[in-house]
């Protein structure tokens, strides 16, 4: 492990890009300020994505108190991928390590991910998130608090991994929720995809750049996180899986020869005639179903089946299909909102 007492240490940015959560924020700049590494040899640079609210306020509330060089970047809404590159371009440390705004770490992160690198190079390194103690209790008390504890083991489990020796493994893809780079590879590699609107999966993108140009992947649960998740309703659940995604068509679109013909694309795109009939006949009925009434009968429905049941199968499968449904709608806003021609082949695929 480096000795970050050394003036070998390399120098580290923090890149934290934030949108309207001023609360999080607060925890998670909290914790990159309370790292144990010298305070001359990083720098958190927070990335604000138009937020509009009391984002400055907060920051400036940690200036005052930091020995660590603390900066504050505006744009106008313009998306996560587009806020971590700005961050990225005015960031001066060999390395960068993105931070999402509702992640909070522990005082070992930055020690941990040079660690990390030391054992397996020069990387795409991401940590190990879980739910605090304190939240994973809360959600275990509601209905819906069960569906999402379960919801994060389900998308974990679903990464394909292989171990690499020393406690790490190499994933399919990395997330850029807690990500561990060196600055000059990420530019090498073209930084993020600006054109994505939403996060979602532009860092699954950036995955299949880094991977096809034979960077190593690298997941390593030693890193620990907590996840300091501000979606505990359904209907906020929902609008970020809407546009999370949209967000897989631009992927499929940069990428249609890999992505074109995942499921989430061929079960939700428009009605082509090589639909089979059964496909096509979903597709039908998810169109009725996303319509503005529909949606307000289904989210009543599930809240009376919470009343009622709580604790059961058919309201845990309530959840997935509404899920399901804003899904198909992100999907339908990324065809409509990509060019014609792309949605075409995507079409086809």
């Amino acid at each position: 492990m480096p000795d970050p007492t050394t003036p070998a240490c390399p120098t580290v940015s923090l890149v934290v890009p934030t949108y309207r959560r001023p609360d999080a924020l607060r925890l998670t700049l909290a914790a990159l300020l309370a790292v144990d590494y010298p305070p001359d040899r990083y720098e958190v640079i927070v990335v604000d994505d138009g937020s509009g609210d009391d984002t400055a306020e907060v920051v400036a509330d940690l200036q005052r108190d930091t020995e660590a060089k603390l900066v504050y970047l505006q744009q106008d809404n313009a998306g996560v991928a587009t806020a971590r590159n700005q961050g990225a371009r005015s960031a001066t440390g060999e390395m960068l390590i993105f931070v999402d705004d509702d992640i909070v770490v522990e005082p070992s992160h930055i020690r941990d991910h040079l660690a990390t690198r030391a054992t397996q190079g020069d990387a795409l390194v991401n940590g190990h998130w879980e739910f605090s103690p304190d939240l994973a209790r809360a959600l275990a008390t509601t209905p819906f608090g069960r569906f999402r504890l379960e919801l994060e083991r389900w998308v974990k489990d679903g990464v394909a991994k292989s171990p690499l020796g020393d406690g790490c493994e190499a994933p399919s893809a990395v997330t850029a929720c807690n990500l561990g780079v060196r600055r000059a590879l990420f530019w090498d590699l073209g930084g993020f995809d600006e054109t994505f609107p939403f996060a979602g999966y532009e860092d699954q993108e950036l995955s299949y750049r880094a991977a096809t140009a034979g960077s190593r992947l690298v997941y390593d649960r030693r890193i620990r996180l907590v996840h300091n998740d501000q979606r505990l309703s359904l209907a906020a659940f929902c609008a970020r899986q809407r546009t999370g995604a949209c967000t897989a068509v631009y992927l499929a679109a940069r990428h249609p020869e890999e992505f074109g013909a995942r499921r989430i694309i061929v079960e939700n795109g428009p009605l082509t005639r090589s639909d089979p009939f059964g496909r096509g006949l979903k597709k039908l009925l998810k169109s009725m179903l996303t319509t503005a009434p529909a949606r307000a009968s289904i989210h009543a429905a599930v809240r009376a089946l919470e009343r009622v049941a709580p604790r059961s199968s058919l309201l845990q499968r309530s959840y997935w299909s509404v899920s399901g449904l804003y899904i198909f709608q992100g999907v339908r806003d990324g065809f409509a909102s990509v060019d014609g021609s792309t949605s075409a082949v995507l079409g086809r695929t």
